[in-house]
């Protein structure tokens, strides 16, 4: 059994600044969503940053490629849970995505492309493409242009937890 409200923080010095959980119903022919959850979290957890203002930029555009994602899985019915944290320079986001076997296997897939040694070549072949929006080039923008790091895990057989860490901005002395 899946419990999504088990989804705590992790023990290794992250601490949780924001959560949220929604059922993936509400996700459902609403794009503009994406938007709106991505610039509210963003400016959320941003004003204690040396640039605020950059700092939402960033995180908010990062942000909506994630849910962007999420928003094109084939959503199985439960409850979509997102969390971020901190650890000094490092913004770790948590979600956990209700979805098929078979979407769980995309996500994991994708994870091993992108670390792939060509994921680079891989990442401008999606984005220049004329076959239309992959939806795995946000996960590769978040890899190759942010640098971050991502990782999938299978939740049973009906939830992927997906994981990204990245620093938008140096660390401070």
């Amino acid at each position: 059994m899946t419990d999504t409200r088990n989804h705590s923080a992790p023990a290794d010095g992250y601490k949780l600044l924001l959560e949220f959980d929604l059922d993936t119903k509400v996700l459902d022919d609403q794009w503009d969503y994406c938007d709106y959850m991505s610039s509210f979290v963003a400016n959320m957890v941003s004003h204690n940053r040396a640039d605020p203002f950059m700092f939402s930029n960033l995180l908010s555009a990062t942000l909506n490629e994630l849910f962007e994602t999420v928003y094109r899985t084939r959503k199985e019915a439960g409850q979509f849970r997102f969390q971020i944290l901190r650890n000094g320079p490092i913004d770790r986001i948590a979600m956990l995505v209700p979805c098929s076997a078979d979407e769980q296997q995309f996500y994991i897939k994708t994870m091993d492309d992108i670390c792939a040694g060509d994921a680079s070549e891989t990442y401008l072949d999606l984005l220049f493409s004329d076959k239309g929006v992959d939806r795995r080039v946000g996960l590769f923008e978040l890899a190759i242009s942010y640098n971050a790091e991502l990782s999938a895990d299978a939740v049973e057989d009906h939830a992927i937890r997906l994981t990204v860490d990245l620093a938008l901005e140096p660390e401070t002395d």
